[in-house]
């Protein structure tokens, strides 16, 4: 398999489980992580992965801290603030990356707004990995 790539986001509920779900589709080594992890995995993210025939259901939201022992050929953020925490756990000279990618809106109940927000999240991570891929 080809070099280790780790993506972190906020959570681990939403941006980097699909970037490792779609990364892993595209045949990289993924792994996803959240400078804290979600309370549980986000079933309408996982909804919309299955809208591209990716199976996120066994996806258990993690740490940074749970991958804080492991090395990464490249590690992508989707925020300063994931960038930062990655900086600080794996140092200034880690391969860090950051693609801006806002974190969807908590707490709405407007659930076909939140799947058309989560299809454009998943359509800009896509296009990004088969730039950069």
């Amino acid at each position: 398999m080809s070099e280790k790539i780790l993506f972190v986001c906020q959570l681990n509920m939403v941006r980097s489980p699909m970037a490792e779900g779609l990364a892993r589709k595209k045949g990289l080594n993924a792994m996803s992580c959240g400078l804290e992890p979600g309370v549980e995995a986000d079933e309408l993210m996982m909804s919309v992965m299955r809208d591209v025939g990716i199976d996120m259901s066994q996806h258990e939201p993690r740490s940074l801290q749970d991958v804080a022992d492991k090395t990464f050929a490249r590690i992508v953020t989707f925020s300063e603030d994931s960038q930062a925490a990655a900086r600080a756990i794996f140092g200034r000279d880690a391969p860090i990356e950051l693609w801006s990618i806002p974190m969807p809106p908590m707490g709405s109940h407007d659930v076909r707004a939140i799947m058309e927000t989560y299809r454009s999240i998943r359509t800009v991570i896509s296009n990004r990995l088969d730039r950069q891929f």
